[in-house]
C-alpha cells in the first residue's frame, strides 16, 4: 500500500459500509456535507502541554493526498467548531519546507498505534484497515479558532493556535483517555492492542517541533498598508 493514495483507498474500504455508517454523527452536530471518515482524537496546545483537546473531527476528501477535517471539541454543549485539520500524505509532507511549512505539523504514527485515534461506531476490521492503509503514514496541521483558554467565553475570542500531537506514552493524562472512552464506549487499551500488527513508517524530519525545543504560537502584525480600494471616489453603476 502506497500511503500518498488516501482517496482510492477509503473509498474502496466505505464501499462496503452501509449508507450513513461512515460517519456517525453524535452529540446532535452535523459535519460538513461529504465527510467521509468521523475521527476522535487528542490535542495539545503548542507550548501548553496541560492543555489538553478531546476532538471530533469529519473529514472530506480534497484530493488522493489531502484531507480536510472540521474540528468540534467535545468539551463543551452544543460542541464549539473548535478548527481545522488538513491531513496529508508523507510524500507531499516531503516535498514542504522544512522551517516554513514542516515545523508546523504532526506525525500521526503514534496516534494510530497507540489507538488514540479512533473512529467512534466503525466495525473494528473496517477501522484497522483505514488506519493502517490510510492514516498511520500522514501528517496534520491544525489550527484552533476557538481557542483552549476561551473554551468558555460566549464568544471565539483571541488568536486562533496551534495544536500539536501526542507522539509517546506518559504524555497525556491518563484520566482523560478514561473520559473519553467512556464517551465514546470505546476501550482504547483493546484497540492498541488490535492495532499492533499496524507498521510504524519512519517519521519524516521536521515535523512535531515541539519535541525540538520550538513554540509556535500566532501573532497581530500591526504596519502600515494602503487602505484604498480601486473604485475610490467613482461611482458604481449595478446593472440589473
Amino acid at each position: 500500500m502506497h500511503y500518498q493514495k488516501l482517496a482510492p483507498a477509503l473509498s474502496s474500504v466505505l464501499a462496503f459500509l452501509p449508507l450513513g455508517l461512515s460517519t456517525p454523527r453524535p452529540f446532535g452536530h452535523y459535519g460538513p456535507e461529504g465527510a467521509v471518515l468521523f475521527l476522535n482524537g487528542f490535542h495539545f496546545v503548542s507550548g501548553h502541554s496541560d492543555w489538553e483537546i478531546s476532538a471530533n473531527h469529519y473529514c472530506v476528501i480534497i484530493r488522493d493526498d489531502m484531507l480536510q477535517c472540521a474540528i468540534y471539541n467535545t468539551a463543551t454543549t452544543p460542541a464549539h467548531l473548535a478548527g481545522i485539520e488538513y491531513i496529508i500524505t508523507s510524500d507531499a509532507f516531503e516535498t514542504l519546507d522544512y522551517e516554513g511549512e514542516k515545523i508546523n505539523q504532526i506525525d500521526h504514527v503514534y496516534e494510530v498505534t497507540s489507538g488514540f485515534l479512533t473512529q467512534p461506531g466503525l466495525p473494528a476490521s473496517v477501522d484497522h484497515t483505514i488506519m493502517k492503509d490510510v492514516l498511520v503514514g500522514t501528517y496534520g496541521k491544525t489550527f484552533h479558532t476557538w481557542r483552549f483558554d476561551q473554551q468558555n467565553s460566549t464568544y471565539p475570542i483571541g488568536i486562533p493556535e496551534l495544536v500539536m500531537g501526542y507522539t509517546g506514552d506518559d504524555q497525556l493524562t491518563p484520566d482523560f483517555v478514561t473520559k473519553r472512552d467512556e464517551m465514546f464506549g470505546l476501550n482504547t487499551t483493546e484497540i492498541r492492542e488490535a492495532r499492533s500488527d499496524i507498521p510504524h513508517p519512519p517519521v519524516v524530519a521536521g515535523a512535531d517541533s515541539w519535541k525540538y525545543g520550538y513554540v509556535l504560537s500566532l501573532g497581530i502584525v500591526n504596519q502600515t498598508a494602503n487602505t484604498t480600494f480601486p473604485n475610490d471616489g467613482q461611482q458604481v453603476v449595478l446593472s440589473s
